[in-house]
């Protein structure tokens, strides 16, 4: 876990007196008043000064009793958030706090259907990379100088306006601020598919009097929608005060630049917040009245006065003065044991149905391939325990109405259409999805969402289905040309594969997994095997489009990712056990032998499937090492960044118009998304006793980070978060010079060593626009929005020679390695200007041979060289027998990348090496060796 940043010197003493303080006045002794922010006295002695400020903050304190609200910030409901205000005491919980949100003050879409919190309720806290909001009217960052997210160095400084501090230590957290500048407001509605009646006919009837006006949207324009919805907003404010018509200003963001420690409490303080034209902006009288010390009759502000001088005296401590503050509050982070001891609940109940054993399952089908990088693609299905109320796999498991056998056969049109697409594209598929929807909506009937079993009452831990105790699942593998000559043939050479789980991309299938993602590590001789990631894949997308347009079903959603989870738990385990797939005749040669090490089993995804691994590996009983490609963490940070999120969001923009509404409802279902992406999980990722104290021991793991510069689809700032929570090293150069737009580029990560097995980042850039190799990209945005300009670059990385070698040394070999010659890594044909002049010099390429291999005496066996070069420089291959030559009859193709090697019938030695030297033709060289073990 990133370590918070320490208080600057003059403030140590200060502080160390300040704690003392704190202490002291904990055991009941009282201080006199101390503007200056020292220790104050609590409860009901606390001295009050001045008039009442009643007449003026009455209104806002009654409403958000009503609602549930806290009444700060009377702007919005939920505002300031996250706050401790909106949670209540409970000593059952490992922080001894719970949620607290009330129905009546969440937010309500366009059917007037308010958001349901009960399951953020059973949360002892916030999340770990809470997404913080406020409002602030009139406030300009850059005149306040606030930290941006090019500088997030500069919220540690002691002056900084807006900071959070460690309410324990004091010590400050990284943040950045911004205020929300995507196109929401705007935007909604008109070009939704589909349109409003659509919309109203899923999310149920609009509320009485409203349906004519709702149906009238769908011929309105953008530009006529802002002033339609203020005045139906204003209309029903009275009625509905969370209506989602009202227009709202766009919202305050602040977010950590190192997710926050896991059941730790935290103060958010703003203070000299500016105008445009350098004004002060004076505090709000809702928290004035705490900060001067007013007298108030009202019993939600003294029932609020101790909290709010415990804030004063911490923030005090660490030489604040209060009459500085503009705004000031605290949240709770949530537990380890919130989130992660359910989903190893569910693995370990799981795992012990086996009783040792491999998981059941049965091959479908078997297709074996002349040429490409896949010899044999196999499919199957495995047999896994269901903790979910009703099945998730619909179309896996035999379907008994024709409507669903129609409804799968659709998806499967989808599915059909996005396969290597990339990012899905509703319009591309909208027919598809539209069938779909209406065979699972009109014709079977709106199927009940699938939730996890908790049982009823509710207990600590899913439960597993007892009326339906297992549910079937497919998988795919595809076993690489380079593990065998041939699958029919006994006696052939046999190289077996790395045994490697493969997580798709955004809302994709695990037909990916033969698509050109895995076909660097295919070449390398890795077997990858997936499934389809349930709660984020193809089949989920019409039901996606549904909880986008009531965002109170999003559970559904984070619930199925879970029980995925468990089914990759249970697909590691086919790879790893003897019994498993290992033990069946479509994974062996001809004469019984398996084309992959069961040993040992590896991760790589790419996209979604990097952001989705972090529970995977870090509850991972067998997965100890993965890649994650083009990967970030926290979709209320990557959605509104990300260009794949226009469509998805035509969805949820016309079910949430209000922008308040978007921002909150998006930092507020990241707390249900951490239970199945890398942010509730990445501080927990490397710990060695991370899961001990909950009962559920998992050893330590270690993820390669591969970042593609400028990422269209997924925001390489998230990335950076993640690194640095993790406590991750990262190649440097990282960019070229004044190519990020950060002051300091990757500040807070040391720089990776060569050999080291730690977690590292590494970013790939294809260079800036027009650079001459291709149409380039450039930085991200600095501001909420995704990139638009030039090439989007997130298929890069993974397409690189030298990054699938680096991938393979950090999987196989466990270390880290620099393959792009000491200078940041290059993508798309790129070189740098210095390199392409040759000003930078030479770097001399890399190679890799895999191995070893067994051939029968008398027989032949094929040899690989992967190879890459820094400078793109054409490459030269030379193999020669380095031992046991008296073995070899022949060695052909010795100037290829691809040799063939024939061995005698009378062989006396048990192995022949041999050795490949590439040449970049500049003097650069180098060697890789492999074996071959002879059979007699």
């Amino acid at each position: 876990m990133f370590v918070s940043a320490p208080l600057p010197p003059a403030l140590r003493r200060s502080a160390a007196i300040g704690l003392l303080a704190l202490g002291v006045s904990a055991c009941g002794t009282s201080n006199a008043p101390d503007t200056s922010g020292g220790s104050a006295p609590g409860g009901d002695d606390i001295p009050l000064q001045g008039p009442s400020l009643d007449s003026s903050i009455q209104a806002s304190v009654d409403d958000a009793e009503r609602r549930g609200c806290d009444f700060l910030v009377p702007d919005y409901c939920q505002f300031p958030w996250p706050s401790n205000a909106l949670t209540l005491a409970d000593s059952s919980t490992a922080t001894g706090r719970r949620l607290n949100l009330q129905r009546a003050g969440m937010p309500m879409n366009i059917a007037g259907i308010p958001l349901n919190p009960a399951e953020y309720n059973v949360e002892d806290g916030f999340s770990q990379g809470q997404m913080m909001l406020t409002y602030v009217p009139e406030l300009d960052l850059e005149a306040t100088g606030a930290a941006p997210v090019t500088d997030i160095e500069a919220s540690l400084r002691t002056d900084a306006p807006i900071f959070v501090i460690d309410a324990e230590t004091l010590e400050r957290h990284p943040i950045w601020i911004e205020v929300d500048t995507s196109d929401t407001a705007s935007t909604p509605v008109c070009d939704a598919a589909p349109g409003i009646s659509e919309l109203l006919a899923l999310v149920g009837d609009a509320p009485e009097g409203l349906s004519t006006v709702l149906n009238g949207l769908s011929d309105a324009c953008a530009a006529a929608l802002a002033p339609i919805f203020a005045v139906i907003g204003d209309t029903l404010d009275p009625l509905l005060p969370n209506n989602a018509f009202k227009i709202d200003p766009p919202a305050l963001i602040l977010r950590p630049g190192a997710n926050f420690e896991e059941g730790r409490r935290y103060i958010v303080a703003m203070r000299n917040l500016r105008t445009a034209d350098g004004e002060t902006i004076p505090a709000p009288p809702q928290f004035r009245v705490f900060r001067d010390r007013h007298p108030s009759d009202l019993a939600a502000v003294q029932a609020r006065r101790a909290d709010m001088e415990d804030i004063f005296q911490r923030l005090g401590a660490h030489g604040v003065a209060r009459d500085t503050l503009y705004m000031a509050w605290d949240f709770t982070v949530r537990s380890s044991a919130s989130v992660a001891k359910p989903v190893l609940a569910m693995r370990d109940r799981a795992l012990e149905t086996l009783g040792g054993g491999a998981p059941e399952f049965e091959i479908v089908s078997v297709e074996d391939f002349d040429g490409g990088d896949t010899l044999r693609r196999i499919e199957g299905r495995m047999s896994v325990p269901n903790f979910l109320n009703l099945p998730d796999g619909l179309c896996d498991n035999t379907p008994l109405l024709s409507d669903v056998a129609d409804y799968c056969a659709a998806i499967e049109g989808v599915a059909d259409q996005l396969t290597d697409t990339g990012a899905p594209v509703i319009s591309d598929v909208s027919g598809a999805i539209s069938e779909a929807l209406q065979l699972l909506i009109r014709d079977v009937g709106q199927l009940p969402f699938s939730r996890l079993n908790y049982g009823n009452p509710r207990g600590p831990a899913p439960e597993i289905n007892a009326l339906q105790p297992t549910q079937d699942f497919r998988f795919q593998c595809e076993i690489p040309r380079t593990a065998a000559g041939s699958l029919s043939e006994a006696e052939t050479w046999l190289r077996p594969a790395h045994a490697t789980l493969y997580g798709h991309g955004l809302l994709g299938g695990k037909g990916e997994v033969g698509g050109s993602s895995t076909e660097r590590l295919r070449e390398l001789n890795f077997m990858h095997c997936a499934i389809d990631w349930i709660g984020m894949a193809t089949r989920d997308v019409p039901m996606t489009a549904i909880i986008l347009l009531e965002m109170g079903q999003f559970r559904s959603l984070t619930d199925r990712l879970q029980q995925g989870v468990v089914n990759w738990h249970f697909l590691s385990r086919l790879l790893t056990h003897p019994e498993g797939l290992s033990s069946h005749p479509a994974f062996q040669t001809a004469d019984g032998r398996a084309v992959f090490n069961p040993s040992r089993v590896v991760y790589d995804g790419n996209s979604q499937g990097g952001i989705l691994a972090g529970p995977v590996i870090a509850t991972s009983p067998e997965v100890k090492r993965g890649v994650l490609g083009v990967i970030g963490m926290n979709y209320s940070t990557l959605l509104r960044r990300s260009v794949d999120f226009d469509p998805y969001g035509t969805f949820f923009y016309a079910g949430y118009p209000n922008s308040f509404d978007q921002s909150f409802i998006l930092s507020l279902v990241n707390i249900l998304w951490d239970r199945g992406e890398n942010n509730g999980f990445a501080g927990d990722l490397r710990r060695t006793d991370a899961f001990d104290a909950l009962g559920h021991p998992t050893p330590d793991h270690e993820v390669l980070l591969h970042v593609a510069f400028g990422d269209h689809q997924v925001a390489d700032v998230s990335a950076e978060v993640m690194n640095r929570t993790i406590d991750g090293a990262v190649h440097r150069p990282a960019t070229e010079p004044g190519r990020h737009t950060n002051v300091n580029p990757y500040w807070g990560m040391p720089a990776a060593s060569e050999g080291e097995s730690g977690s590292a980042l590494v970013v790939w850039d294809i260079g800036p626009l027009d650079n001459g190799f291709n149409d380039g990209t450039p930085a991200s945005p600095v501001t909420n929005t995704p990139p638009r300009e030039g090439q989007d670059p997130h298929s890069d990385p993974r397409k690189e020679v030298s990054s699938g070698i680096q991938r393979y040394d950090f999987l196989i070999r466990e270390r880290f390695t620099d393959v792009c010659g000491g200078r940041p890594c290059f993508a798309r044909d790129y070189v740098s200007p210095s390199v392409a002049s040759g000003a930078a010099g030479n770097a001399a390429p890399l190679v890799r041979a895999p191995g070893p291999a067994s051939v029968a005496a008398g027989g032949m066996a094929q040899v690989f060289a992967i190879a890459a070069d820094p400078d793109r420089d054409a490459l030269s291959y030379a193999w020669r027998v380095a031992a046991g030559g008296d073995c070899v009859d022949a060695l052909t193709a010795a100037d290829q990348a691809q040799a063939e090697v024939t061995l005698n019938a009378n062989c006396g030695d048990s192995a022949v090496e041999l050795a490949v030297t590439v040449s970049d033709g500049r003097g650069g060289t180098a060697e890789a060796r492999t074996q071959l073990d002879i059979i007699p």
